[in-house]
C-alpha cells in the first residue's frame, strides 16, 4: 500500500509558490553566460565612437571562439539556407538613438565545413574570429551624450565538443557611442533618406545570403507567419485595452450546461476509487465504523457523515482551487516544472521503488488521535485517509481540473464541480457504512491492484514528460531537451514497456507470481502494444519530413504534447499576423472582416483544431476571405517577430491580449474563433463568436465563417 503525505505537500507547495515565480532580469548590459563566455569571446564597437546626429555609424559585433576551449560558431545565412538549422541569427534591432539601414550578411571569411549531423550535406563554420558589420544612422531625434543600444534580435550560439550554448542581444556587450551636438558636414544623403522613412520594418534574415527571407510559421496549419516589430509593452497594453471600448456585439460562447459539468466532475471522483491507494481502504475504513458504532444506526449515521464531509471538504476545497486557478497554472513554467517533477516522484513510487509515507511524528500522533474514536477520531481519520490516498487521486483530479480549465468558468461552476467530485469519492463509504451487507459483494484487492498501480506508474511518467515539455516551451524559445520527438519517443517507450508488464514478462518488487493472465489483462496489453506500434512511425523522417500517422488517435497525441514550430511550406499562400490593429488596418483596406483566433502556446485544444479541422478544403476556402490574426493569450511565439523582444515582452503581450479577451467576451475559454470587422463610425462590431473550443464538426465551423462572413458584408 503506497502512502503519501509528500504528494500533498508538494502539491500545496506549488500552489503557493507559482505566482512568485519571477524571471531573472536577463537585461544586464553584457551579462554573457558563463559557459558562452568560457568558449568566445564577444566585443561590440562603434566606428565612429562619437558621432553627431544624421551621421552614419558601423555598428561592429566580433565573436571569436576561444582555441584552449576548441570552440567554434555559425554563419548568419549559410549557403544551405532553410537546410542548416546550426546558425547563428541577426536582425535588427527596433529604432531607437540608432536607426538600422541597409542589409544583413556574413562577412568573407573561410568557412569550414562538416557533415550534418542528419548524414545530408555539409554545414559551415568557423574556429576563427569573425565581425559582422550593422550599418545604421544617429537618430536626428538622439539626444546629446553618451548612449548604449542593446542587440536586441541577435542571437549567437558557440559550440565546442560537449554542447552549444546560446545567447541572446541582450546579454551582449552594448552598441556605446557619444551622440555630439552640432551639424555634421559628413552627412551620406542615401543613408539619411532610408533611415528617415517612419519607421521601417526590421529587416529578416535571409535564408542563403540572399535579400528577403522565408516566412516562419507556429504550426502545421500556418502557411505563412507575418512577422512584426514588436511594441513597447506600455503601448501595446493600451491599445489593447482602448478596444475593449470600441468593440460593440460581443457575446460569449454559451457556457457547458452545468449538470453535465457536474456529472463529469462525479464521475472522475467515482473513478479515483477504483484505485489501489483507496480501493483496499473501503471495506476497512467501513469496518471501523460498524465496530465504534456497536450495531447502532444513528451512531453509523453520525460516523459515517463526519467521515464523508471532512473528506468532502478537504478534496472539495483542492478541487475548487485547481478548477479556479488551472488555466493560469496550467500555462506557468514553475507549475508544470513541479508537476514533473512529483509525478516523477509519484510513477516511482507506484513502481515499488519505494514507499512514500506520513513522518513518524505526524503519522504516531494521527493514529493517537484516530484511536480515541468518536468524533474527533473520525475527523482525523478521514484526514490521513485523504493524504494517503492522494498518490493516486491526484491524476484524476488534475485530469478533470484539466479538461474543465479549457472551458469558460465561473464560481458556481467551479463550486458545484469540486463538490461533485469530492461528493462522488466519498459517497460509497456513506453507503457502505449504512448497508454494511453490500460489503460482500466488493471484488477482494489483491494482485489485480498491484497491476493497476504499475499501470498508473506509467501513465503518471508519461504526464511527466508532457509537463516538463509544457514548462521548457514557456521558459525558452524553442526546446532544446523535451523536444516533441524525445517526449513522443518516450510514449512509445512507456507505451510498449506496460504492454509487455501486463503479458508478465517482467514483474516489479511488490508484484505477486501470476503464471497466467485473465483476458482483460491480455486485452489491455495489446491495446499498450499497439498504440506504441502506431506512434513509432512517427519518430522515423524521411528527406527532414516526419511520418505522420494518419486517424484521429494521432491527431489528439501531437496537440497534446504540442507540435514543434515548422518552417513554412513551398508555395503558402495564408498568411497569420498577430497584431489586432495590423489586421483591422488591413480589413479597411480589403474590406474582407478580421477573423480572430484567441489561442494559446500550450494549448492542446487548439493545436488539435490547427491539425485536423483548419487544413480541410471548406475551412481553407473561408479562411482565404477573411484578414486573420492570432492573439495568443500566455505568450507569444518568438517567430511572429522580426527581432525577438524577449520572454518578458512576449508574456506581457500575451497577458493584454488574454485580458482583452476576458473584458470584451466575458470567457478565458482557449481557444476561442471570433468575426469582427472595423465599422465607419470608428467602432469594431463583432458578427459571430464560435460556441465550441474543440471543433467537433469542421462543416459547422466552416458554415460559421460563412454566415459571419455574409454579416459582415451587409
Amino acid at each position: 500500500m503506497v502512502r503519501s503525505a509528500l504528494p500533498l505537500a508538494a502539491f500545496v507547495l506549488f500552489v503557493l509558490s507559482a505566482p512568485a515565480g519571477a524571471q531573472p532580469d536577463i537585461g544586464a548590459k553584457g551579462n554573457l553566460p558563463k559557459e558562452f563566455a568560457a568558449r568566445a569571446s564577444v566585443s561590440v564597437e562603434v566606428v565612429p565612437a562619437k558621432a553627431k546626429r544624421g551621421e552614419t555609424v558601423l555598428v561592429k559585433l566580433t565573436v571569436a571562439p576561444r582555441p584552449e576551449a576548441h570552440a567554434w560558431t555559425y554563419p548568419a545565412f549559410p549557403k544551405d539556407g532553410e537546410e542548416q538549422l546550426s546558425r547563428n541569427t541577426l536582425a535588427f534591432p527596433p529604432p531607437g538613438d540608432l536607426i538600422f539601414i541597409g542589409k544583413l550578411a556574413d562577412p568573407a571569411v573561410a568557412w569550414k565545413e562538416k557533415p550534418r549531423d542528419t548524414g545530408v550535406g555539409l554545414d559551415q563554420y568557423t574556429e576563427s574570429p569573425v565581425t559582422w558589420e550593422l550599418k545604421a544612422v544617429v537618430s536626428p531625434k538622439a539626444a546629446v551624450g553618451p548612449k548604449a543600444v542593446l542587440l536586441e534580435g541577435i542571437r549567437l550560439q558557440v559550440c565546442d565538443a560537449r554542447k552549444c550554448i546560446p545567447t541572446d542581444g541582450r546579454k551582449l556587450p552594448p552598441a556605446e557611442f557619444t551622440v555630439e551636438e552640432g551639424e555634421s558636414t559628413t552627412i551620406n544623403a542615401a543613408d539619411y533618406a532610408e533611415a528617415t522613412k517612419a519607421p521601417l520594418p526590421a529587416p529578416k534574415p535571409p535564408p542563403s545570403g540572399a535579400d528577403g527571407t522565408k516566412p516562419t510559421t507556429t504550426a502545421a496549419h500556418d502557411k505563412v507567419a507575418v512577422r512584426k516589430n514588436a511594441k513597447p509593452t506600455d503601448a501595446y497594453a493600451a491599445e489593447m485595452k482602448a478596444f475593449e471600448t470600441t468593440v460593440v456585439g460581443a457575446e460569449p460562447p454559451p457556457p457547458p450546461t452545468l449538470w453535465a459539468f457536474v456529472a463529469t466532475a462525479a464521475l472522475w471522483g467515482l473513478i479515483s476509487l477504483v484505485t489501489p491507494c483507496v480501493f483496499p481502504m473501503i471495506p476497512i475504513t467501513v469496518s471501523i465504523f460498524l465496530k465504534q458504532a456497536h450495531g447502532s444506526l444513528g451512531e453509523r449515521l453520525k460516523l459515517a457523515s463526519v467521515y464523508c464531509l471532512t473528506i468532502i471538504t478537504v478534496l472539495g476545497l483542492s478541487a475548487f482551487t485547481l478548477l479556479k486557478f488551472m488555466a493560469w497554472l496550467s500555462t506557468h513554467p514553475v507549475t508544470n516544472v513541479l508537476l514533473g517533477a512529483l509525478f516523477f516522484v509519484l510513477a516511482l513510487s507506484l513502481f515499488g521503488m519505494y514507499d512514500i509515507g506520513l513522518p513518524n511524528a505526524l503519522q504516531k500522533r494521527l493514529q493517537a488521535k484516530q484511536s480515541k474514536g468518536g468524533v474527533i477520531g473520525t475527523i482525523f481519520g478521514a484526514l490521513a485517509f485523504t493524504v494517503i490516498s492522494f498518490t493516486c487521486v491526484a491524476p484524476f483530479l488534475g485530469g478533470f481540473a484539466g479538461i474543465a480549465g479549457s472551458d469558460s468558468s465561473f464560481t458556481v461552476k467551479e463550486i458545484a464541480g469540486g463538490l461533485a467530485f469530492a461528493t462522488a469519492f466519498a459517497a460509497p463509504f456513506f453507503v457502505l457504512a449504512l448497508v454494511p451487507g453490500l460489503l460482500k459483494a466488493l471484488p477482494r484487492s489483491g494482485g489485480w491492484l498491484d497491476s493497476v498501480k504499475v499501470v498508473m506508474g506509467f501513465l503518471e511518467l508519461a504526464a511527466a514528460l508532457k509537463f516538463l515539455r509544457t514548462a521548457e516551451l514557456r521558459l525558452l524559445p524553442s526546446t532544446e531537451y523535451f523536444t516533441f520527438d524525445l517526449v513522443l519517443g518516450g510514449w512509445v517507450a512507456i507505451s510498449f514497456a506496460c504492454g509487455l508488464y501486463l503479458l508478465n514478462a517482467y514483474r516489479l518488487p511488490h508484484d505477486e507470481e501470476q503464471p497466467n493472465i485473465s483476458v482483460p489483462r491480455l486485452i489491455f496489453a495489446l491495446l499498450f502494444l499497439g498504440l506504441s506500434a502506431y506512434l513509432a512511425p512517427a519518430l522515423l523522417k524521411f528527406d527532414g519530413k516526419p511520418q505522420r500517422p494518419s486517424g484521429a488517435v494521432y491527431a489528439w497525441v501531437e496537440a497534446f504534447l504540442l507540435p514543434e514550430d515548422k518552417p513554412a511550406e513551398a508555395g503558402a499562400e495564408e498568411a497569420w499576423g498577430t497584431d489586432l490593429q495590423e489586421a483591422l488596418d488591413a480589413s479597411k483596406k480589403s474590406g474582407q472582416p478580421v477573423f480572430v483566433d484567441f489561442t494559446g502556446k500550450t494549448c492542446s485544444n487548439c493545436r488539435l483544431n490547427e491539425q485536423n479541422v483548419f487544413p480541410q478544403a471548406a475551412v481553407r476556402d473561408e479562411f482565404r476571405k477573411f484578414e486573420k490574426v492570432k492573439l495568443f493569450t500566455d505568450e507569444v511565439p518568438e517567430p511572429f517577430y522580426a527581432a525577438d523582444p524577449g520572454g518578458r515582452a512576449r508574456t506581457a503581450e500575451g497577458r493584454a491580449n488574454g485580458d482583452f479577451q476576458l473584458a470584451v467576451f466575458k470567457t478565458n475559454q482557449l481557444p476561442l474563433y471570433a468575426v469582427l470587422a472595423p465599422q465607419q463610425d470608428g467602432k469594431v462590431k463583432v458578427f459571430g463568436v464560435y460556441d465550441e473550443g474543440k471543433i467537433n464538426d469542421a462543416g459547422k465551423f466552416a458554415a460559421f465563417l460563412k454566415e459571419s462572413r455574409e454579416k459582415a458584408k451587409r
